[in-house]
């Protein structure tokens, strides 16, 4: 059970595909691992799923950059020169599909900062980015 709470806590503090997936990996591999061989089982299996879910993890990191640099290689530009995305920036990558936590993890990691209006909120809900999203930004004018 205390496992199971851990892996759960992990799961809930990870912000990104990687972490998602070395989760995801911990997990299955410790339920099959739990269910061939009891406690020895557990470990080697969250061992394996550790790597592979990682693997799978960084893979889909990865991916979403490829698609981002497609769709807008401005924003690719200025999220690796560490400088503030604009609000056209966060459209186009909840647009192009990046998850809600690899977007958050990007502001956090530009050090974006927003002041946001009745009006740019309203843009940014017409335009599909989340309401997790638009929170977070919010909550970087404070």
């Amino acid at each position: 059970m205390r496992y199971w709470m851990i892996c759960t806590l992990l799961a809930v503090g990870c912000a990104s595909n990687m972490g998602t997936g070395v989760i995801t990996g911990i997990t299955l591999g410790a339920s099959a691992g739990g269910l061939a061989n009891g406690g020895t089982g557990s470990l080697i299996g969250s061992a394996a799923g550790i790597i592979t879910g990682g693997l799978i993890g960084a893979a889909l990191d990865e991916q979403d950059r490829r698609v981002m640099e497609r769709s807008s290689p401005r924003t690719v530009d200025r999220m690796d020169r560490q400088e503030p995305l604009t609000i056209s920036d966060v459209i186009k990558l909840s647009q192009s599909g990046v998850i809600d936590e690899t977007i958050i993890r990007y502001l956090g990691e530009t050090h974006s900062e927003y002041n946001l209006t009745q009006t740019q909120i309203r843009r940014l809900q017409d335009a599909g980015v989340s309401s997790r999203v638009i929170t977070y930004m919010i909550d970087t004018g404070k």
